[in-house]
């Protein structure tokens, strides 16, 4: 199914129950995202979480000083690239993606395709699980800065778009329910789901841009994406606490020339 053609049914949500400035903003700002699930048999797979790392035999495993990061997900590149989403991958190769057992240091790795490896495993080694994917739209959350820079401030989001209510229900309680569905938020790509601050805006401060309302601020969070978003997996054991979820975000242009180096890591918890 082609961008256009999903867009066909979010666009008509937001257009019934917002009024229309406020649902043609929310809807330039809908983005095609990579949902990530647990493949079935006849599933091509993209990617998997936990299991052993394939890495060269003498690269140096990822560490947080004296201790080893855990391997989280590997996501195959090329696999990726015959679904549509709003970032630029790498054409091939894949990427792998370690953390800290309890704390924010993390690491991601791309390797060419062609790359000799070997599968390795050092400290906890989480179950694996093959991943298939599909394109599906993402919407901005929370005072995400693009709406807030739209619509005046951060508080102006609630009030212009999250809490407009139509036939008795606010526009944020009918998304939830619409997303229903969506029981697992494993994301390549498109916008991060929000429980705390935008992804976003966190990227934006902790590059010491400011905050809401500072034209610096936008101007930063507008460099940066989704590279991919992981939710709680009990079949894993990949628990973040309190039903949280870890999002690596990357700036475009870093991505484009696959400099991993500068990756924000965050989690969002209740």
């Amino acid at each position: 199914m082609q961008w256009s053609d999903l867009l066909a049914d979010p666009a008509e949500f937001a257009r019934e129950r917002l009024p229309a400035p406020v649902a043609e903003l929310v809807i330039g700002l809908l983005r095609p995202g990579i949902h990530l699930h647990a493949a079935e048999e006849d599933e091509p797979v993209v990617g998997r979480l936990g299991g052993a790392a394939l890495l060269p035999e003498d690269f140096p495993w990822p560490s947080s000083g004296t201790r080893p990061l855990r391997h989280i997900a590997t996501l195959d590149c090329r696999a990726l690239s015959s679904f549509e989403v709003d970032i630029a991958l790498p054409r091939d190769g894949s990427l792998l993606f370690f953390v800290q057992e309890e704390g924010d240091r993390n690491q991601v790795i791309h390797l060419p395709a062609g790359t000799p490896t070997v599968a390795r495993s050092e400290g906890e080694r989480h179950p694996e699980i093959p991943l298939a994917g599909k394109t599906d739209v993402t919407w901005p959350g929370g005072a995400h800065p693009a709406l807030a820079e739209a619509l005046g401030s951060g508080a102006a989001v609630y009030a212009r778009l999250w809490d407009v209510e139509w036939e008795g229900e606010t526009f944020s309680t009918a998304l939830s329910e619409y997303e229903a569905d969506r029981r697992k938020i494993h994301q390549v790509g498109g916008h991060a789901f929000v429980l705390q601050n935008p992804f976003e805006a966190t990227a934006a401060y902790r590059a010491g841009a400011g905050w809401y309302g500072q034209e610096s601020f936008y101007a930063e969070a507008r460099q940066w994406v989704t590279l991919l978003q992981l939710d709680e997996d009990t079949d894993t054991r990949m628990l973040w606490g309190d039903g949280a979820h870890v999002i690596w975000g990357i700036r475009a242009r870093d991505l484009a020339r696959l400099d991993f180096s500068q990756v924000c890591f965050d989690v969002q918890g209740h």
